[in-house]
């Protein structure tokens, strides 16, 4: 996921954007409608479902006139409103008025920059999803493959057919034939995947073929992304895992887990690309994602580009040039939030699956987006146990000092962070602490530690 910031800057003169700028003019904020209209609706819908519905899988098509959506994910009902997008590759027209939804889990997430809501994330088919990431249900690729080599009744909550099934298992086949054949790290490199250098928790490292993805064609044994993690789930270096150099890696041992898929609107439209077989595949698309100071953060393209005044009346913003997917095929690595989830428990900080309905697992994934903006902390829910970096996006310097004002404890600092710099940050136990700015004592937050 947050792999695609460093995609959309790195392939930015290579893909023509055109399609996405067309779709992004065509939705953006009507000022005649307010966003608080949005949230009663969101409210009013996600009240009326929760009393008819209790499964967390939604069918992918819904009965005419029916409102389809999931249980989990209040975002859904904005796709059954005036707001609707167009097309599956957009946001609302509206935006809420507060932050919602979760990276992997709802259909939308939505993020606070400065004073204003603005899309991360669009996943899936506008309208509806089939999520298979219960763990009861077989929503892994061994789950599925021995749903299928059994022959006993697909579970109802799957949505999909036998014919689908069977296509479905041959595509991720393929997809583990091709693991197994770029095990070794150094063949990857040598068939010109490099990599993004970090491990991202739960997810693992991008080794990415360009060309691949510039020839717009879906196949399931070339993926345009390979997953690389830090051999025998070990916990990877902060920083760097390595680099491919001379044809082979240079870097700490590190073993396959995965790998993603990545198509260009320019070749698939801005529709939800149908590329594996059935309704579980939720492609999905970031939006406002900018690569500064080595992170990934979540901004306005006016905070992106160093702009005095941002386009404020189009919090559409910038996006991806495609839709993106993981598919986990890895025997070693196999998932059992789904074949298809963002987040993979079984991969470093190793998780227990069934805790993901309580957001332990890919919340905490996106520790290095902390972000200083406007004079305010905005944390993701959870970091990892380690190092724990911060961006400054304003003109003025701040710090994150521990404690209060009033009670600084000295467990960590991260000095002066002058603007547009990042900085770090150290926290080795799972707690909840309390930091401020030094420099302006009026500005206090706090950050979770998880258990990672």
């Amino acid at each position: 996921m947050l792999f695609m910031g460093r995609l959309s800057i790195r392939i930015f003169a290579w893909i023509s954007i055109s399609a996405v700028a067309a779709g992004c003019s065509a939705a953006d904020v009507s000022s005649s409608v307010s966003s608080a209209t949005v949230a009663e609706t969101v409210a009013s819908q996600t009240s009326e479902q929760q009393t008819t519905t209790s499964t967390a899988v939604t069918p992918t098509t819904a009965p005419s006139g029916q409102l389809a959506v999931d249980s989990d994910d209040p975002t859904l009902a904005l796709d059954h409103t005036s707001y609707a997008p167009l097309l599956d590759a957009f946001a609302p027209s509206v935006m809420p008025d507060r932050p919602m939804g979760r990276v992997g889990y709802t259909r939308y997430v939505f993020t606070q920059s400065g004073d204003q809501i603005i899309p991360a994330l669009v996943e899936g088919p506008k309208g509806s999803q089939t999520r298979c990431q219960v763990v009861e249900l077989p929503c892994s690729f061994q789950d599925l493959k021995d749903l299928f080599d059994s022959g006993e009744p697909i579970p109802a909550e799957l949505n999909m057919t036998a014919a689908e099934l069977r296509s479905l298992v041959e595509q991720l086949g393929q997809v583990q034939d091709t693991l197994r054949r770029f095990a070794d790290v150094n063949d990857a490199c040598a068939a010109g995947y490099f990599p993004d250098r970090t491990q991202t928790p739960n997810m693992g490292s991008h080794f990415t073929n360009f060309p691949l993805i510039l020839d717009g064609r879906f196949d399931p044994s070339a993926p345009e992304i390979l997953l690389f993690v830090a051999a025998d789930d070990s916990t990877p270096p902060f920083g760097a895992l390595g680099r491919c150099k001379d044809g082979g890696w240079k870097g700490v041992d590190v073993e396959i887990a995965g790998a993603a898929f990545y198509m260009p609107f320019a070749a698939v439209g801005n529709d939800h690309f149908e590329g594996f077989s059935g309704p579980l595949d939720n492609w999905h698309i970031h939006y406002n994602l900018c690569r500064l100071s080595g992170q990934d953060v979540t901004v306005l393209p006016s905070v992106c580009s160093g702009a005095t005044n941002g386009p404020l009346d189009q919090p559409q913003g910038d996006a991806s040039e495609g839709w993106m997917i993981h598919a986990w095929a890895d025997g070693d690595h196999d998932n059992q939030l789904g074949a298809f989830s963002m987040w993979n428990p079984a991969i470093w900080p190793l998780a227990d699956p069934n805790a993901s309905g309580v957001g332990s697992i890919g919340s905490r994934t996106a520790s290095n987006t902390n972000l200083i903006a406007d004079f305010d902390y905005q944390v993701v829910e959870a970091a990892v146990p380690g190092k724990i970096a911060f961006f400054n996006s304003d003109a003025e310097a701040h710090s994150v000092t521990a404690g209060t004002p009033e009670n600084p404890t000295g467990q960590f600092d991260s000095g002066i962070m002058g603007g547009g710099s990042a900085a770090t940050i150290e926290i080795s136990q799972p707690g909840t602490y309390e930091f401020f700015c030094s420099l302006h004592p009026g500005m206090t937050g706090s950050i979770t530690v998880g258990g990672g």
